[in-house]
C-alpha cells in the first residue's frame, strides 16, 4: 500500500484530494464549500430536506499530533456541528489515526458521526489512493511525500554532489506549482533527448529542471549533476538499457569563458550532445540565461550550428497565469510557516493581488520575501513595505540582508566566496578567507576570533550559502551561494566600491580569484593601482594556481597562465621585465596544444613591453612554428598573418623564401580541415539518415578550406590535396545503418508520457474568485 504523509500538499490541495477520494470511493457527490465561510463545513452534500445532509470537515495537520486535532474538533467544530445538524458528519485528516483514537473522536462528536468508519486518517486515504490510480497520478507533488519514493530518488543519485542536490530538491517540492511548462518540457526531453531551458534570472529555469530530475529519478533514472562535459563523458554508460540523465546547470554562466575560449571545448560539448542523442535511454538537461545563450550562438560557430541553437525551451513570465503566480506565493507563505500577523497583513485588503500583478514578479522574489530568517523581525506594516521594496527594486533584494543582518567579517567571507566562480572546496575557501582576515587585521584593525571561519559559516549557512559534505575518504565539504541572485548583487556591490575591490585584490592568493575582474566580461573595473598589486604578487610568487594540483599539469602550463594573467589583468602597468623572465622559461620541447590559446592571447595583447617584444621578435619563427604545429581550429589559423605583421616579420617572405614555410602553413590547414571533419563525423555519423545532408556538411568543409587558403595564401595560387573528401561508400553504408537502427531500436527508448498539468485548475470558479478563495483563511 502507499505510504504518503501528504506533507507536500498545502491545506487547500489536501482538501481537494480528500473530496476527490471520498467521491470516487463512496459516490458521495461532495462539493467544496468556500474556504473561510464554512461555519464548520469544508465539503458537503445537500438533499431537498437538508442542505447539510452530509458534512465533511478536512484537517491537514502536518507536524501536529492527535491531541491538537481532538481539541480543535471538540472546542471549535462541535458547536458549529450542533447548529448545522447534519444527518451524517465525516472527519478527514492527514494524521495517522489508530482505532482507539477514531473511537475517541466518534464518542466526542456523537450523534453526528454515525460510525468510526466515517473518520478517515492517513492510512485510510492511502488505501483509497491504491484503488484510484488516476487520482494518485493527478496530484504531482503527492508522489514526493512517500518515504518509498524519496528513498528510491535519493538512491538514484550517483555521487555526493548529485545526492546533495536531490536532497535539496526534496525540500523544494512543496513549494512547486505544476504548470503546462512541465508537460511541455517533458515531451521535448523525451523526443529530442536534449532539453535546454533558457530564460531571464529568477524565472524558474533551475526549478523546472530540478523537478524533472526528481521525477525521472522516481522512475528509475540514474541522475548525474555535472559541472563540465568531461565529467559526463567519464560516466556515460555503453549499456543502452541503463537509464541516465545528465544535468548541467547554468552551463554558459560560470563556465562561459572556459567554454568559449578553451580549445576544442565547443566540439566537446556539441559532440556529447550528439552522443546522448544517439544512445538509447540517455538524456541531457542544460540551463542558461537567454542573453548568454544568444551571445554564444551569435559568436561561436560550432554552438550556432549545433542542436543547442535551435532547441532551446524558454520560460517567460507570461507563461504563468495569475492563479499560478498566486499559488506560488501562497505555497511559500504556507510552507515557510510565515507567522499569522504577517500572513494577515498580506490577506487584508487583498494585498496579494498587488504582489501577483506586479510587473517585476518572479518566483525568485517570492522565495526571497517569504524566507523566514529575513522576515522574522518584521511587523505587519514593515513586512508589506519590505515586499514592495523588493518588487520595485528586484536587483536590490539582497541589500537589506547584507547590510543589516550579518557582521562585517561575515560579509568578508561572502565576498571571498564570490571571488571563486564555481563551487569551492572548504580547504581552498578557508585558505583564501584566512588571507582576507590577515588583511583586515593589518589594514583595518579588525579583531579576529580564532575560529572566525566556522563562526561566519554558521551565520551564513542556509541564509546566504550552502554546504555539501561528500562521503569521500577523507570527507570533503564544498560551499556555494544559496541563490544566483546573490552573485548578481555582489557584482553590483563590488562594482560600486573601490575600497572593496582593493581589499579583494590585496588579499587574494589564487589566480582563479581574478576571474571576476576579467576585462573581456566588462563587469568589474580593475584600476591601475589594483593591477600593480596583482603584478607585485606575481613577482613575489604570492599567487597560487588551483589547477596546478591536477594530474598532467606542466611547468609550461604554469608559465602560460602567469603570462596570460599579466597581460589580461596588468595591462596598465609596466610588466615588461616580469613578462620576459617568464617567456624565457617556456620550453619548446613540450607540446603547446594545452597552452596555445593562452600564448596566442599573450602575443596579441602584449602591450608596451619592448624587451619582451624584442625577445619574441628575435625568436618569432620558432614560436610561430611551435604554435602552427598545435593549431586545429580555424580562428587560430587565421591569426597567423596578423602575428607576423605584429612582430615585424614578412609573412609572404616566410612562405616564399624559407625552406619549410609554405609546407608548414599547408600542414596547419590540413590539420584544421582534418579536425573539422573529425568533429563532423563525431557529431553526425551515428544519426545521419540522408546522403544529401552529408554532402552539405562536406560542402561546408570545402568552404572552410577555400576561406583558409584565401586568408593564408592571399597572393599565391595553391594546388594542394588536403586529403579531406567525402567517402560516398562509407557514408552510404552509415546512412543505411542509421535508418535501420532507428527503426529497430526505437522500442528500446524509455516511454515517458506523463501529463501532470490539470486544465480545470480552479474548476467552475473565475480566476479572481479562485485566488481570493486561496488566500481566505479557514475559520
Amino acid at each position: 500500500m502507499n505510504n504518503y504523509d501528504f506533507s507536500t500538499l498545502n491545506d487547500k490541495e489536501f482538501e481537494q484530494i480528500a473530496k476527490d477520494l471520498l467521491n470516487a470511493k463512496y459516490k458521495l457527490g461532495l462539493q467544496a464549500f468556500k474556504v473561510g465561510k464554512d461555519k464548520g463545513i469544508d465539503l458537503r452534500f445537500s438533499t431537498p430536506k437538508n442542505n447539510n445532509s452530509l458534512v465533511a470537515q478536512v484537517k491537514h495537520y502536518v507536524g501536529s499530533g492527535f491531541p491538537q486535532l481532538k481539541h480543535t474538533l471538540v472546542a471549535k467544530e462541535l458547536p458549529k456541528i450542533s447548529k448545522l445538524k447534519p444527518d451524517r458528519y465525516i472527519v478527514v485528516t492527514s494524521l495517522p489515526l489508530s482505532a482507539t483514537q477514531k473511537d475517541e473522536i466518534k464518542t466526542e462528536l456523537t450523534p453526528f458521526i454515525l460510525s468510526s468508519n466515517d473518520i478517515f486518517g492517513q492510512e485510510d486515504l492511502n488505501g483509497i489512493l491504491t484503488e484510484f490510480k488516476e487520482i494518485e497520478k493527478s496530484y504531482f507533488k503527492l508522489w514526493f511525500s512517500s518515504i518509498t519514493v524519496l528513498t528510491a530518488v535519493i538512491n538514484n543519485a550517483i555521487e555526493g554532489r548529485t545526492k546533495y542536490m536531490l536532497e535539496r530538491i526534496k525540500e523544494k517540492i512543496p513549494f512547486y506549482v505544476v504548470t503546462k511548462k512541465l508537460d511541455d518540457a517533458n515531451k521535448i526531453l523525451q523526443k529530442e533527448k536534449l532539453l535546454l531551458i533558457t530564460g531571464q534570472p529568477g524565472i524558474g529555469k533551475t526549478t523546472l529542471a530540478e523537478i524533472i530530475l526528481f521525477d525521472r529519478a522516481k522512475n528509475g533514472f540514474k541522475i548525474y549533476k555535472v559541472e563540465n562535459i568531461t565529467e559526463a563523458e567519464d560516466v556515460i554508460s555503453l549499456n543502452p538499457e541503463e537509464k541516465q540523465l545528465f544535468y548541467f546547470d547554468d552551463f554558459l554562466g560560470a563556465n562561459y569563458f572556459e567554454i568559449i575560449n578553451a580549445q576544442k571545448t565547443e566540439t566537446q560539448l556539441t559532440s556529447f550532445v550528439e552522443r546522448v542523442k544517439n544512445t538509447p535511454n540517455k538524456y541531457l538537461i542544460l540551463t542558461t540565461r537567454t542573453v548568454i545563450l544568444n551571445h554564444a550562438i551569435e559568436k561561436y560557430e560550432k554552438i550556432s550550428h549545433s542542436r543547442l541553437a535551435n532547441q532551446q525551451f524558454e520560460i517567460k513570465l507570461t507563461d504563468y497565469n495569475k492563479f499560478e503566480k498566486a499559488l506560488i506565493f501562497y505555497n511559500h507563505l504556507y510552507f515557510q510557516k510565515v507567522r499569522e500577523e504577517l500572513l494577515d497583513s498580506v490577506i487584508a485588503g487583498k494585498f496579494y493581488n498587488t504582489v501577483i500583478q506586479h510587473k517585476n514578479y518572479t518566483p525568485r522574489i517570492i522565495e526571497f520575501i517569504t524566507e523566514k530568517s529575513r522576515i522574522e523581525k518584521l511587523t505587519s506594516s514593515t513586512y508589506l513595505q519590505f515586499i514592495l521594496n523588493n518588487l520595485n527594486n528586484p536587483k536590490e533584494i539582497w541589500r537589506y540582508s547584507f547590510n543589516n543582518q550579518i557582521d562585517y567579517l561575515d560579509k568578508c567571507l561572502l565576498v571571498t566566496l564570490f571571488t571563486f566562480e564555481n563551487d569551492i572546496f572548504e580547504s581552498t575557501l578557508t585558505a583564501a578567507f584566512e588571507s582576507r582576515l590577515l588583511y583586515e587585521k593589518t589594514e583595518h584593525n579588525q579583531i579576529i576570533n580564532t575560529d572566525q571561519f566556522n563562526e561566519s559559516v554558521k551565520i551564513l549557512l542556509n541564509g546566504f550559502i550552502l554546504s555539501n559534505l561528500y562521503n569521500s575518504s577523507p570527507p570533503v565539504r564544498e560551499f556555494t551561494f544559496i541563490n544566483p541572485s546573490l552573485t548578481d548583487f555582489l557584482i553590483g556591490y563590488v562594482n560600486d566600491s573601490y575600497p572593496e575591490r582593493k581589499s579583494i585584490i590585496s588579499s587574494i592568493i589564487y589566480v582563479e580569484q581574478l576571474s571576476r575582474f576579467n576585462p573581456d566580461k566588462k563587469i568589474i573595473p580593475l584600476e591601475k593601482e589594483l593591477q600593480i598589486l596583482i603584478r607585485d604578487k606575481i613577482a613575489k610568487s604570492k599567487l597560487q594556481i588551483l589547477e596546478s594540483t591536477k594530474k598532467n599539469f606542466t611547468e609550461n602550463k604554469r608559465i602560460a597562465i602567469i603570462l596570460e594573467t599579466l597581460c589580461r589583468y596588468c595591462n596598465l602597468t609596466n610588466i615588461d621585465t616580469l613578462l620576459l623572465s617568464h617567456f624565457e622559461k617556456l620550453s619548446f620541447k613540450e607540446s603547446w596544444s594545452s597552452i596555445l590559446q593562452k600564448i596566442e592571447y599573450v602575443l596579441l595583447n602584449i602591450g608596451d613591453a619592448p624587451q619582451t617584444f624584442k625577445f619574441i621578435k628575435d625568436n618569432f619563427i620558432e614560436i610561430i612554428e611551435k604554435m602552427m604545429y598545435s593549431i586545429s581550429e580555424p580562428r587560430n589559423a587565421s591569426q597567423i598573418p596578423t602575428l607576423f605583421d605584429k612582430y615585424e616579420h614578412d609573412y609572404e617572405d616566410y612562405l616564399e623564401n624559407t625552406e619549410d614555410g609554405t609546407q608548414n602553413v599547408l600542414s596547419m590547414i590540413e590539420s584544421v580541415l582534418q579536425s573539422s571533419e573529425d568533429d563532423m563525423r563525431s557529431q553526425h555519423e551515428d544519426d545521419i539518415k540522408d546522403i544529401d545532408v552529408v554532402s552539405e556538411l562536406y560542402d561546408e568543409i570545402q568552404t572552410l578550406e577555400q576561406d583558409l587558403v584565401a586568408d593564408l595564401f592571399p597572393n599565391t595560387s595553391i594546388d594542394y590535396d588536403f586529403n579531406v573528401s567525402m567517402d560516398y561508400r562509407y557514408w552510404e553504408k552509415k546512412v543505411e545503418e542509421n535508418i535501420h537502427k532507428s527503426e529497430t531500436e526505437s522500442s528500446k527508448f524509455d516511454d515517458y508520457d506523463e501529463d501532470y498539468y490539470r486544465e480545470s485548475l480552479y474548476e467552475s470558479r473565475s480566476e479572481d474568485n479562485a485566488i481570493d478563495d486561496l488566500f481566505t483563511k479557514a475559520d
